[in-house]
């Protein structure tokens, strides 16, 4: 009778232990996913604000004239 009673409280042991390491493994999974992104989200979002910032602060073109279009005489 004690073996079994000892046999089931070693289960119960084992069982409890078992139960968080797979939750705390779970937990650092989760919470450890975002950290392999991070550094690819930081380097589009630094091309994005680089490409954003030239594209509003550049000089706007001034319009070639093309053959179709009449030249003006310098007056």
């Amino acid at each position: 009778m004690s073996d079994d009673t000892e046999r089931e409280r070693a289960l119960q042991v084992r069982r409890y232990f078992l139960t968080r390491l797979a939750i705390m493994a779970a937990a650092v999974w989760l919470l450890s996913w975002p950290v392999h992104l991070l550094p690819h989200t930081v380097l589009w979002v630094f091309f994005a604000i680089v490409a954003l910032m030239i594209g509003l602060t550049a000089t706007p073109r001034t319009q070639r004239a093309t053959r179709n279009t009449m030249r003006t005489r310098p007056r």
